[in-house]
């Protein structure tokens, strides 16, 4: 769990953002009259869905890159980042036939997670604070 601080820290920030978006989603639903149990169910399981995925990304990433600075091939590591990139979206689209064929929620509610979680991490890295703007301390000189 130390290992992974950074990712927890950073997944925490994106499940706000990513809920936000979602209670957004669902008082429109509300207030269009097409609020139902399917789309609070389908809310329910793209936030689940957009979180793993993140997770998974990002735990993946990491243990390739620790994995490399400690003496491991980068080549390994280049290869199991591109093998997740392949698998995870694929583990998606499995999930959603068979959630949508079970007719089980609304599909666009399901959906829309995922998308929030795309724009939110682009938000969040924007307004990110940069550590390398900040002014350099009385004696420290740049090398």
């Amino acid at each position: 769990m130390q290992k992974h601080r950074d990712v927890f820290a950073q997944a925490s920030r994106l499940a706000v953002a990513v809920a936000l978006c979602i209670a957004a989603m669902l008082a429109v639903y509300a207030l269009a009259g097409h609020f139902t149990n399917a789309v609070l169910l389908g809310a329910m399981i793209g936030f689940v869905l957009s979180m793993g995925n993140f997770l998974s990304l990002s735990i993946t990433v990491s243990n390739a890159l620790d994995r490399a600075a400690n003496g491991g091939s980068p080549q390994k590591a280049q290869q199991e980042i591109q093998t997740s990139s392949v698998v995870r979206p694929v583990v998606l689209v499995i999930i959603y036939i068979l959630i949508f064929r079970a007719k089980l929620c609304d599909p666009l509610a399901a959906i829309l997670p995922l998308l929030f979680a795309q724009v939110c991490l682009k938000l969040i890295d924007f307004f990110r604070k940069d550590d390398s703007s900040k002014p350099e301390k009385d004696g420290d000189t740049p090398r």
